[in-house]
Formats: structure tokens, C-alpha cells, sequence
């Protein structure tokens, strides 16, 4: 009894990383791994919607080959223009709050897309919901992370991308169930006919509103609280982790003081105004020991994202072009480029010619290989958090980049309808690398400019998503033989920053 008393009674003042290990890991960890991989996968589907929404709407909407490609990436759009604005709110005001009203505004505007009987506002408000979900996308890996030590972070991360596969198979599984019903409603009132589309867009957002009202009963980041001087708050959500982790009484958690020694957010920011504070959140991204570290960052998610996004995004013409080929071939002398090609009209106006006939009706098989996909998703995302401790996020990243450009360019290359398929979902698989890349930048910035890094370069890996997109399409057309060279280049120097960026953390000291 006695040895236990004076257990009780001995209190310390330890470092955070210390502290928050104390905690240990458990059923709180597990609620906010929960919570923030339902935000990531929130801004998969409101980001990647349009991908089956687009076509059963072209008609009712009457979309212009241009609009159509608008929409796909006007959500795009508004994620790259916020991201600097909701990282540094993140930093300042908070990555609990900034999801919350992230989500939120993300789900109000996708309801009001169910209604609207206007081209120009649809995309207007899918700007607006682009704008707002950018900050779940800033803000979510920081959250998620500065509740885990050095210990558990990249396996947290990891295992919190697999939400990614979870929205991949949402996206299809949902547009599965619904936009094959046959109703239409006459509504008037708004000057539309209501149909399943537009009932799918509001299932769309159940993810955002469960997410938002979870979040909204979990606390702040204990990191954040720390860099704005509220110590006692912090130490009470690791006491509070401590209870539920451990589930023993707060007094046996031993710490009563955190030493914090990287510099507190009041220092940073001085309380001047709001641009002036967010200017000074990013100089020590481009100064000192971080400018080198920020410029890999940004090109490791810019050139990740355009990769697989742009193939991604062109992957299911490329499914119905081979559906339609192999129809009039033997499966066996099917190739990626024959198909592509085959429909392909003898002029400039490729791109505007490809498709002049309404058709609103998307095949079924679309849906089943996207779901697919997403479980096989949803297994290369748990392996990854399974093994990246034991051997490196560096090491993994340069693996998955390796496969992935060799299944990519031998598709090209082989003949077989389901050999290429085959192929090339493994390479798409590549998307996984997203995961490992942002568990990388976890670790490489400190804590009071480590939402404001997340912006930047996830600023940059929207714009790779939105230039992969954009480039893919000619490529597949124009230069369908050498599509996956310019893929295996941009995975050449992926691999090459890897190798260069720093194998263990080390947050250097910021300069202003």
C-alpha cells in the first residue's frame, strides 16, 4: 500500500513525446483514428462524386463536354485556393474547429446541389464545397497524429489512409444501390425533376454530418493547445487518455508538468492580423533546414497525386473503350492502346468528338471494378500500417513507386483484356504512396507550422490532381504509346527525393 502511495504522490515534469507515451494506446486512440479517417474519407467522396454523378446527370443538365470536365475538377479547384487560408487557421485557431466547419459547409453545399436546376450554379456551389472541404484535407492528418508518439504516428497514419479505400468503395457501392432505380419526381417548386442523382448527392454527404457531430465530442489536439500556451488544458486530455487508455485513475499518470521547447504559437504569431500571422506561419517553410525539406514535400504529393489521379480519373473511359473493343476481338489480342484507339475519330477534335450521344445510363461493371478496387484499396492500406515501422517509410514509398511504374509500363506492352486490367489496377494501387507520403510529413515539420506544411503541399498535390487530369487525356489520345514513360519519368524523380529526404525526425529550430 505504501509503494503504491508514494506512486501516486510522485509527480515530474516530463517532455510531451514522454507524456503522451505514458498514455499508452488504446480505446481513445482508436475514436480518434475513427473520426479522422471518417474526415479523410469524406473528402475522397466530395472531391471524387462526380465521378458517377456526372453521367447520370448530363442529360437533366444538358453538360457540354467542357462542363463536364469542370465539374470533375472544380472541387479540385476550390481544395488548392482554401488550403493556405485553413492551414493557418489550423495553426491558429484550431484543427478540431476547422474540421468541424469544414464538413459541415462541405455537406450544406452538396444538399443544395440536389436542388439546383442550373449548370453555372452547380459549379458555383461545387466550388464553394471544394473551398470548405479543403480544410478537413489540410487539417486531419495533423489532428489524427498529434495524438500518437514517434511510436505509433506512421502506423496511425497508415491505418487512417485506409478510410481512402473506405471512400472508394463508398463512391461506387452508394451510386451502385441507387442510380439504377427508374422514379422521377416533378418538382416545380425548384423547376426540376427530381431523380435518383440527385438523391445519391445527399446520401453523399451522411459521411460529412456523422464525421462533423463525432468530432464535435472528441477534444482539441493536445500539440495544438501546447504551442498556444494552454499547458494545463493539454495535460488534461493526456490525463483524460490516460483514464480511458489505461483505465486506471488520472493519479497514477505521474505528470504534472509538460516541457514544451519548441516555440509556442503566441511567440509566433504576436497577435498581429490575420495576414500578416498567416505570412509569418509560412516564411519558416522556405527558410533555413525546412525550405529543402518543403520543396520535396511539395513535389512528392504533386507528383503522386498527378500520377495516379490523372490515370484515375480516365480509368473508367479506358474500362468501357476496352468493353467495347473486346466485343469485336478475341480477349487474347486485346492491348491497352488498340482499345483506347479504336474509337477514336480521324481529326483534331478528339477530345470534343468522343462523346456527342446523351447516354446517362453508367454500366454496371464500372461499378463493380471500382469497388473492386477499393477493397484491394482498403488491403495494401492495412499491410502499410502493419509494416511501416519495421521496415521504413522511405523504404516502402521507393517500393510502391517501383512496382507500380514497372505494372504500368508493362500494360502497354502485353495482350489480354483481363491481363491488362489486371496491370493496370496495380498500378493505380500507387494511390496507396499518398498515405506513406503524408505519414512522411508528419514527421518531418514541428508542431506550430505542421498543419500550415500539410496545406502547402497538399496545395501542391490538388494542383498535380488537376494537371494529371487534364494531361492524361490528351496523352491517352495523341500519345497513348508513351503515356506511361511520362509516368515512369515523374516516378523516377519521386524516388530520387525520397532517397534524399532525412531518415529519422528532426524539427529544426524556426528562424523568422
Amino acid at each position: 500500500m505504501a509503494k503504491i502511495s508514494m506512486e501516486i504522490e510522485t509527480k515530474k515534469d516530463v517532455p510531451f513525446e514522454e507524456a503522451i507515451s505514458k498514455t499508452g494506446y488504446g480505446f481513445f486512440n482508436l475514436a480518434i483514428l475513427l473520426a479522422s479517417g471518417l474526415g479523410l474519407m469524406c473528402v475522397i467522396v466530395e472531391t471524387m462524386m462526380m465521378m458517377f454523378i456526372v453521367p447520370a446527370a448530363q442529360c437533366d443538365l444538358d453538360l457540354s463536354l467542357s462542363e463536364k470536365g469542370l465539374l470533375s475538377s472544380v472541387s479540385f479547384i476550390g481544395v488548392v485556393v482554401s488550403s493556405y487560408m485553413w492551414g493557418y487557421l489550423a495553426d491558429t485557431k484550431g484543427r478540431k474547429i476547422v474540421l468541424e466547419l469544414s464538413l459541415s459547409i462541405s455537406a450544406v453545399t452538396t444538399v443544395v446541389c440536389s436542388v439546383v436546376p442550373w449548370v453555372w450554379l452547380f459549379i458555383l456551389l461545387r466550388l464553394v464545397n471544394g473551398l470548405a472541404i479543403g480544410g478537413a484535407s489540410s487539417a486531419v492528418y495533423a489532428y489524427c497524429g498529434e495524438f500518437h508518439d514517434n511510436h505509433y504516428r506512421p502506423k496511425v497514419i497508415s491505418w487512417m489512409s485506409t478510410f481512402v479505400a473506405c471512400g472508394n468503395m463508398f463512391l461506387p457501392g452508394l451510386a451502385w444501390i441507387i442510380l439504377p432505380a427508374d422514379w422521377e419526381i416533378d418538382l416545380p417548386v425548384f423547376g426540376i425533376i427530381y431523380k435518383p442523382w440527385r438523391l445519391l448527392l445527399i446520401l453523399y454527404t451522411l459521411p460529412c454530418l456523422i464525421c462533423a457531430v463525432f468530432i464535435h465530442f472528441l477534444p482539441e489536439s493536445p500539440k495544438f493547445l501546447l504551442t498556444q500556451d494552454r499547458k494545463r488544458e493539454a495535460l488534461d486530455i493526456l490525463k483524460k487518455m490516460f483514464v480511458i487508455n489505461k483505465r486506471k485513475s488520472e493519479d497514477f499518470y505521474g505528470v504534472e508538468n509538460i516541457i514544451w521547447e519548441e516555440l509556442s504559437g503566441s511567440e509566433l504569431k504576436k497577435k498581429q492580423g490575420m495576414l500578416r500571422t498567416m505570412w509569418k506561419q509560412t516564411v519558416p517553410l522556405f527558410k533555413g533546414e525546412l525550405l529543402v525539406k518543403t520543396l520535396m514535400m511539395c513535389y512528392l504529393q504533386f507528383g503522386v497525386f498527378a500520377s495516379n489521379s490523372g490515370i484515375v480519373m480516365w480509368y473508367p473511359e479506358i474500362l468501357n473503350r476496352m468493353s467495347h473493343y473486346v466485343e469485336d476481338h478475341s480477349e487474347s489480342d486485346v492491348s491497352l492502346c488498340s482499345a483506347i484507339l479504336s474509337e477514336q475519330p480521324h481529326d483534331n477534335n478528339t477530345l470534343t468528338d468522343v462523346l456527342k450521344v446523351c447516354n446517362d445510363q453508367v454500366k454496371p461493371r464500372v461499378f463493380l471494378v471500382s469497388l473492386l478496387m477499393g477493397v484491394a484499396y482498403a488491403m495494401i492500406y492495412i499491410f502499410i500500417g502493419s509494416v511501416i515501422n519495421i521496415f521504413g517509410k522511405k523504404q516502402l514509398m521507393i517500393s510502391f513507386v517501383s512496382v507500380t511504374t514497372i505494372t504500368g509500363l508493362a500494360s502497354q506492352y502485353v495482350y489480354g483484356y483481363n491481363l491488362i486490367q489486371f496491370l493496370v489496377g496495380i498500378f493505380l494501387m500507387g494511390g496507396a504512396g499518398i498515405g506513406i507520403t503524408n505519414a512522411i510529413a508528419v514527421d518531418l515539420f514541428p508542431t506550430q507550422v505542421r498543419g500550415m506544411a500539410l496545406a502547402v503541399s497538399l496545395m501542391f498535390g490538388r494542383i498535380g490532381a488537376m494537371t494529371g487530369t487534364n494531361i492524361v487525356g490528351p496523352l491517352i489520345y495523341k500519345f497513348c504509346d508513351y503515356l506511361f514513360y511520362f509516368v515512369a519519368a515523374d516516378h523516377l524523380i519521386l524516388i530520387i527525393v525520397v532517397l534524399l529526404l532525412p531518415s529519422s525526425p528532426r524539427l529544426p529550430k524556426l528562424t523568422l
